[in-house]
Formats: structure tokens, C-alpha cells, sequence
């Protein structure tokens, strides 16, 4: 089992949606857990090409979480979650995604 770590401003935007869709995001990363690899468990993830560390998403509806897994450790850090259009204008710049403060959820 992993455990998964939501970075500070990825909750702070958690925080702002509606409590509906906040509970769905919550379940949909929850999923992680089980498995944080594309092609294994459930959730629709992908490996975003073309960044200087491996970054992975999973879609959520409207959302996309951005995670980057730590093998060893067995952690799953959410980095980011925002709406499919701000993610696929943010595409080339994943790179430079800064890891801060993480709580668990």
C-alpha cells in the first residue's frame, strides 16, 4: 500500500471547490493507494513526457492531479490539482514543479 501526500497548494485549491466534487477528487486520488502506475489499479493516469523528473497525472472529471512517486519510501506526493484547460496549458512547464509541505489525506 502507498501513502499518499497532498502539497499545500493542491489543498488549497482542494479547499475551494465545491464539497461535492472536493469528496470525488478525494476518492479518485485515494485510488493511488492501491496503485500510483499507469496501466495498474484503477483511475485514468498518465506519465507526462518531457520533464526533468517523472510526473504522472490522474484525471478526475474536470481536474487533473499531478503527483510524482518516490519508490523507495513508497509515497505518492500530489503536487498540483487544477481544471484540464489550466493543465494542458501548463504542459511544458511541469518540469520545474516544487515540492513544499505535504499533508495526507
Amino acid at each position: 500500500m502507498w501513502k499518499v501526500l497532498i502539497e499545500e497548494n493542491a489543498l488549497q485549491f482542494l479547499d475551494s471547490v465545491d464539497k461535492c466534487r472536493r469528496e470525488n477528487i478525494k476518492e479518485t486520488l485515494r485510488l493511488l493507494k492501491i496503485s500510483p502506475y499507469t496501466r495498474q489499479g484503477a483511475g485514468d493516469k498518465k506519465e507526462i513526457k518531457g520533464t526533468s523528473k517523472r510526473v504522472f497525472r490522474i484525471r478526475v472529471g474536470d481536474y487533473r492531479a499531478f503527483y510524482v512517486i518516490e519508490e523507495a519510501s513508497k509515497i505518492v506526493k500530489i503536487t498540483e490539482i487544477m481544471t484540464a484547460e489550466a493543465a494542458h496549458k501548463k504542459y511544458g512547464q511541469l518540469g520545474s514543479i516544487a515540492l513544499h509541505i505535504f499533508t495526507t489525506i
